[in-house]
């Protein structure tokens, strides 16, 4: 449907600078993966690749889905803990955390809002936090739509190392550099110049760094593409509230 509806979010020929956080920087690199298969197809039959986005530049901010889930790292959810093997119940029913909230009705739902918002962002101050928990209720409790996506494309999932939570098609494993691999006169066609991955120091999704490190490495090897893996300092998967100087300064720089 992105890919359909492209032409209402660009502008022919101009350059665009594609950021995505968490299962949004999954979808954006899936995103550029079918962009730059499109313009390969392109490329190859002499058509017009003008109509595809000039995607030059591809930040991925705490993104879900690097780490690959062998099945032989994997914990069989009969020998999980009982909260892991209902947490895991859950999700295979399609069984979202919004729609516990939904269950749990105003007054308790804003309050497991606030609670959530001040464990995962304790920094900001009583003002901002409380506006951003009402917020955060509201988007919550709204009718289902997308949040539905995220049980179909992820999957928790606990190993020797901890539990965590990975993409059901993984971006790691050489998937991302695949798709990437090109000869000397798709190079000259492709618009992707760079790819950036960011994570925080103190960040859950931490556990992806290593196989994003190593597909960064991979891609630059594989198709020449500027590739770049860092840590933001004082920051966690929120790294954008969290250090917001530190994040919008590797946005905006090469």
């Amino acid at each position: 449907r992105l890919l359909s509806g492209q032409g209402a979010l660009f502008r022919k020929g101009e350059p665009l600078w594609l950021v995505g956080h968490s299962l949004g920087g999954y979808l954006a690199a899936r995103y550029a993966m079918r962009i730059n298969r499109r313009q390969q197809s392109a490329t190859s039959s002499r058509e017009d690749t003008t109509t595809s986005p000039n995607l030059e530049k591809l930040i991925l901010a705490s993104p879900v889905g690097f780490q690959p889930l062998s099945p032989e790292d994997r914990i069989p959810s009969s020998s999980l803990p009982t909260a892991l093997r209902l947490v895991d119940a859950l999700w295979n029913a399609n069984f979202t955390p919004q729609s516990i909230v939904r269950i749990m009705g105003s007054s308790r739902g804003r309050q497991a809002a606030k609670r959530a918002l001040r464990g995962r962002i304790p920094h900001l101050n009583s003002q901002c936090s409380d506006l951003l928990a009402e917020y955060l209720y509201h988007i919550t409790v709204a009718p289902a739509s997308g949040e539905y996506a995220m049980n179909s494309l992820l999957e928790p999932a606990a190993t020797g190392e901890g539990a965590g939570v990975y993409a059901r098609e993984p971006l790691g494993g050489g998937v991302m550099t695949g798709h990437f691999i090109c000869d000397n006169s798709w190079e000259r066609g492709r618009s992707l110049h760079s790819v950036k991955v960011l994570f925080g120091d103190n960040d859950w999704m931490h556990f992806h760094e290593p196989s994003a490190r190593k597909e960064m490495e991979s891609l630059t090897d594989a198709s020449g593409i500027d590739t770049s893996v860092h840590l933001v300092p004082g920051a966690g998967h929120h790294l954008y509230l969290d250090n917001p100087e530190s994040f919008l300064k590797h946005v905006l720089e090469d």
